[in-house]
């Protein structure tokens, strides 16, 4: 019986949280990407100031690398139809043109995928080398996608 019990406050729970989840307002959705937006540029930030060897955090390196991956995992997603209302820097653009903004968070995708691969090599010049195209998918994206600010 009390297996029963706590699979059924599980269930409960999960579909709460499931349908609090869906129940997101433009407003929060808007909140969500800012806050994964100013994520992003953090981790990128730390990674450029240990990768220049301003500072001394190398076992970090990586650590920011998979964060900055996951989080532009997101990107194609934190727009979702509606979201487009308040205090946002999105442009309609995004929805206007969702293959294209799907495009451009596909290539942040693999962009940030690939410095990670080429962090956890340990090769030095593959690092250097990828680091370029995240700089350009991010700069694309937001060039197209974002209100200048």
């Amino acid at each position: 019986m009390r297996r029963v019990t706590v699979f059924a406050t599980l269930a409960l729970l999960t579909m709460g949280l499931l349908q609090t989840a869906q129940a997101a307002t433009p407003d929060d959705a808007i909140k969500y990407s800012k806050a994964v937006m100013s994520t992003l540029s953090g981790h990128i930030s730390a990674l450029m100031m240990i990768h220049g060897g301003k500072v001394e955090h190398q076992e970090a390196l990586l650590g920011h690398a998979e964060a900055l991956a996951a989080g532009a995992a997101q990107a194609g997603k934190m727009f979702p139809t509606g979201s487009g209302t308040g205090k946002t820097d999105a442009l309609p653009l995004i929805w206007e043109d969702a293959a294209g903004f799907a495009k451009a968070a596909d290539a942040g995708t693999a962009a940030t995928a690939a410095l990670r691969d080429a962090i956890k090599s340990g090769d030095k010049a593959a690092i250097g080398r990828s680091l370029k195209p995240v700089f350009d998918s991010c700069k694309g994206c937001h060039d197209r996608f974002r209100k200048e600010g």
